[in-house]
């Protein structure tokens, strides 16, 4: 008999169904008791090591990555990081999960790592559950999770350090907003070609402006009173017009530097394809210009 004992009732419970949910109907290998408080009992029936291997050890590692992975990871950025804010605690958590989740790029990591998360719990079990039959699942996670948990807390500081990143990108967004709504409009209207790497800048009437003219336009003192770095080539010229609309024409709306003008100009963007640029020039030819 396997004896796990735990901390609350509601771990034990969900456990106890994962057992329940993987126990062969056709060829009991085991069967799994509950006693409605805080500890689960499993009586092997069948062969000990294939029970373990089929059944038990996959129960086990499912319950950990679906029941307990994340209050793991929210007791670190709480009690390690000391993030007490549930709100801020649940940005960083799907941070984690979009780094678990491959969806933002694993910049620390360097080599792959050669187990899984899955696979360094089930090598845990594996090993403790040889010797040991009854224990603490906290004391078990404490003393003997300890390459899973480190593989935790190198995505939850992955993504701490995205959360402040992002932070830091929010307020320099809100710094830049405040800037546009404070000045003058100094143009009425400016059309802007994302022809990438570059931003190609055209003036009311049309005309493009070469990059010393686009230089001229920025506000020194704009730059220089900022505490966050304004890009001279985009940011900073944009800015320093504030035009009352801007025409961006792009065929990457999820490039960085076209997110970030429409967070900093809102409803004072619009976005077009670089086919309508086209469009726009040709009627412009056979218009003389006129807007």
């Amino acid at each position: 008999m396997i004896e796990i004992h735990f901390d609350e009732a509601s771990e034990a419970e969900k456990l106890f169904w994962l057992l329940n949910e993987r126990k062969p109907a056709d060829a009991p290998l085991f069967h799994a008791a509950y006693d409605g408080k805080k500890t689960v009992a499993v009586y092997i029936q069948g062969e000990e090591a294939r029970a373990l291997e089929t059944q038990i050890i996959p129960a086990m590692t499912a319950f950990v990555r679906e029941h307990m992975e994340d209050r793991f990871m929210l007791t670190m950025i709480s009690d390690w990081f000391y993030f007490r804010d549930p709100e801020e605690q649940q940005q960083i958590l799907a941070l984690a999960h979009s780094f678990l989740d491959g969806e933002r790029r694993d910049y620390r990591k360097g080599p792959a790592f050669a187990a899984s998360r899955t696979a360094l719990l089930v090598e845990a079990f594996r090993a403790f559950l040889r010797d040991e039959l009854s224990f603490s699942f906290s004391s078990f996670a404490m003393f003997r999770l300890k390459p899973y948990m480190e593989r935790l807390q190198h995505y939850v500081e992955l993504a701490i350090d995205e959360y402040k990143l992002e932070q830091e990108y929010q307020t320099f967004v809100q710094t830049l907003r405040d800037c546009v709504a404070a000045r003058k409009p100094a143009w009425p209207r400016l059309y802007l070609l994302h022809d990438p790497p570059r931003f190609l800048f055209y003036d009311s009437e049309r005309r493009e402006l070469s990059a010393e003219d686009v230089r001229q336009m920025i506000d020194r003192h704009l730059v220089v009173s900022q505490p966050m770095y304004i890009d001279s080539s985009v940011l900073a010229p944009l800015v320093s017009l504030a035009p009352s609309e801007i025409e961006l024409y792009t065929d990457d709306p999820d490039d960085g530097m076209v997110q970030t003008i429409q967070n900093v100009f809102e409803e004072r963007l619009r976005l077009h394809s670089r086919a309508d640029f086209s469009r726009l020039f040709a009627a412009n030819a056979g218009h003389g210009g006129e807007c």
